[in-house]
């Protein structure tokens, strides 16, 4: 952990910029971390996608970038994903 404060503290390791936010999207969660992770939009448990290093909630269609192994709970900062939630108008004609 101090390690990570360290990092996070000097920049990020002295990477040029273009290669910086690419290895930080590319470390991966750390699996115990899930089982504590919740969407703050829902409080409902999050899915990890490895494919693309991001957390999932299938019920709201969104994912959670995660950099530098640090998931970015930040609604703002979810993307939808392709999967649509159901709309709750559907009983409509």
């Amino acid at each position: 952990a101090a390690a990570v404060l360290r990092r996070a503290a000097s920049g990020g390791g002295g990477q040029a910029p273009g290669q910086r936010s690419e290895s930080l999207r590319s470390q991966p969660l750390e699996p115990s971390l899930l089982r504590f992770l919740v969407c703050p939009l829902s409080k409902r448990p999050l899915r990890y996608e490895e494919a693309t290093n991001e957390l999932i909630n299938e019920e709201l269609g969104i994912a959670y970038p995660i950099i530098d192994g640090i998931p970015n709970m930040i609604p703002e900062a979810a993307r939808t994903t392709k999967k649509k939630p159901p709309v709750e108008d559907s009983k409509q004609p």
